[in-house]
């Protein structure tokens, strides 16, 4: 099979050469297939100007750090507004299926971005998750530092670190006079962030470590350390503590709202109604999600009382939970437990991934500790898809209080973030051949967090927690922990609810620690509101489509296949996927 790449370059020149000779163009191939192409390229060609982290995967040299202006992104949505438009204009009856689905998925991206302008200064940058400074870091750590080219270059990105922050201090100076502040309860830990990139005692985050500069010539490692210092202790931890010095200030602090929720900011219930639609790629009340979360906690608890029984445990649940949080029999001894425990789980999983799926992607993968300032934060860790600068896909886990993190939920951990879940689907999108750049690079919350935790799910069919009720319970664990979100995340941002009320319930229904109910209830509310809410709705959408399609094929149903469709056009909003699924099932018939 030739590639798309490939077929869309002959048949162009194809298209050239039969213009040029008056001769029919092509059948393989539409003009609306070729215009669509172009579209993609210029869309493409547009982030890769914008987005470090673009040019980043692609293995192509970093000259911009990014412009986190408001004016940078209404010049990109006056963009967008021009890229709908040319998309309206196409012969969509024309198109292939593939570039069909592709052109509906460019679409729904388009008009949330556009959108989005609206709601641009509602967005936080400075509270853990949403803060752009640890991806500043992460990128500089993978820009290579092998030659003098790479040294001036790294020092130019250097350079540009002090406008970055002082751009971040002008958008939350901009949000302030709109009414927009960090929620008091996020405060602390959000100034924590960023006090953690101010200089102290002579280092910094931003002054590369001796080993990175090891690939240097010996007659310019001083140089680059010197001024790498230099600008690390210099502008770069001014442009810092002026913005703490802000946030500290009185014309700030003061003013952070009591309440959390989106609801606490300016039109707030709006804003959160399109963070929705932005997490869940499709069309869902927030107050039908959040009786969907409380019927699907009560499914996961009957499950859980049912392994109770299965493990032999005679006491009440609540017993059983003491035990789970005290027992050190379930407590990893070490970070390196954690690691070997996640990919034994995986090992696992290899040995009958080819029953379930009919490709894989060819990266390498495995799991790395987080950074040590990162795991304050993140409650469990995050995927890192490979580059060419690192071409293994790692789940990067959090190996802090580790009294803290029983191990019965690591089987499904591994599942969801590594095959096959986020690694499975990340790393096979980026490689394809069939995809344009853009959508090769591109990802959807509720496909790429509902597809990891489809593929935790799917470690019960696989037999991964067979003959271990503690794991499977673990599993629904996990489940029952994502399922809480649907319920506390809508319910602080839309209806009402207070921080404690919120943690209350997730008190009564996880087996989380108060830690990570604490960073993790604070995610929802006052910090990225909607976000959490792509992992079950996105799963519960693809077991939807596989319960149609298994109900209209009947014995004809082949669950490679049916995953095969879920996967070949790499991510895609929810309502997007449902149609593509709904063709596949016609053309089983057909």
């Amino acid at each position: 099979m030739i590639a798309r790449r490939s077929r869309r370059s002959l048949a162009l020149c194809a298209l050239v050469a039969a213009l040029v000779s008056c001769q029919p163009a092509p059948d393989a191939v539409s003009t609306a297939d070729l215009e669509l192409d172009v579209l993609f390229e210029e869309v493409w060609a547009d982030a890769l100007d914008r987005s470090p982290y673009f040019r980043l995967r692609e293995g192509l040299p970093i000259e911009s750090l990014g412009d986190p202006s408001f004016a940078e992104y209404q010049d990109f949505a006056e963009k967008a507004r021009g890229w709908r438009a040319r998309l309206d204009a196409l012969d969509a009856e024309a198109l292939s299926h593939e570039d069909f689905v592709g052109a509906r998925a460019l679409a729904w991206d388009l008009d949330i971005a556009i959108e989005g302008e609206r709601w641009f200064h509602h967005a936080s940058v400075l509270t853990p998750y949403s803060s752009p400074l640890s991806g500043l870091t992460q990128i500089l750590a993978l820009v290579p530092l092998q030659s003098e080219d790479d040294a001036e270059r790294y020092l130019a990105l250097l350079g540009q670190v002090p406008g970055f922050i002082g751009a971040l201090e002008s958008h939350v100076r901009d949000q302030a006079a709109r009414g927009i502040f960090v929620w008091r309860d996020n405060f602390e830990a959000s100034a924590g962030l960023l006090q953690t990139f101010a200089a102290t005692d002579g280092r910094s985050l931003f002054a590369p470590s001796a080993p990175r500069l090891e690939g240097l010539a010996e007659s310019i490692r001083s140089k680059v350390a010197d001024e790498a210092t230099a600008l690390a202790l210099g502008d770069i931890d001014a442009a810092v503590r002026s913005l703490l010095d802000f946030l500290r200030s009185d014309d700030y602090y003061p003013q952070t709202p009591t309440e959390v929720g989106a609801s606490a900011l300016p039109d707030g219930a709006e804003y959160y109604r399109y963070a929705v639609r932005r997490s869940t790629t499709m069309e869902v009340a927030p107050e039908a999600i959040h009786e969907r979360g409380l019927a699907l906690v009560e499914e996961m608890e009957r499950e859980m009382t049912r392994l109770r029984g299965e493990i032999g445990f005679d006491g009440s649940r609540e017993e059983f939970r003491a035990s789970l949080r005290t027992d050190v029999r379930y407590f990893p001894k070490s970070p390196d437990e954690v690691g070997a425990r996640l990919m034994d789980a995986a090992v696992d999983m290899e040995k009958v991934v080819d029953d379930y799926f009919i490709g894989r992607p060819q990266a390498e993968y495995g799991v790395r500790r987080l950074e040590a300032n990162r795991e304050a934060s993140l409650t469990y860790g995050i995927y890192e898809p490979p580059t060419p600068a690192d071409p293994v896909g790692r789940y990067r886990y959090n190996g802090s209080k580790l009294d803290q993190r029983a191990w019965i939920n690591l089987r499904g951990i591994s599942l969801h973030e590594l095959i096959p879940g986020h690694h499975f689907h990340i790393a096979r999108q980026a490689e394809s051949e069939d995809l344009p750049d853009y959508r090769r690079n591109m990802w959807h919350g509720a496909y790429t967090e509902g597809w990891g935790s489809y593929a935790s799910y799917l470690g019960l069919e696989a037999g991964i927690y067979a003959g271990d009720p503690l794991s499977e319970y673990g599993m629904y664990t996990l489940e029952v922990f994502l399922a809480t979100r649907l319920v506390v995340d809508t319910g602080m941002n839309l209806l009402g609810w207070s921080l404690e009320e919120a943690r209350d319930f997730m008190r009564e229904h996880t087996l989380e620690s108060e830690t990570q109910i604490g960073t993790e209830s604070l995610r929802y509310s006052a910090d990225m509101p909607a976000q959490a809410l792509a992992y079950q709705m996105g799963k519960l959408e693809i077991l939807e489509l596989r319960r149609r399609a298994s109900e209209a094929l009947g014995e004809r149903f082949d669950l490679r296949l049916f995953h095969e469709t879920l996967l070949e056009n790499g991510s895609l909003p929810m309502a997007v996927l449902a149609e593509h699924v709904d063709w596949w099932i016609e053309q089983q018939d057909s």
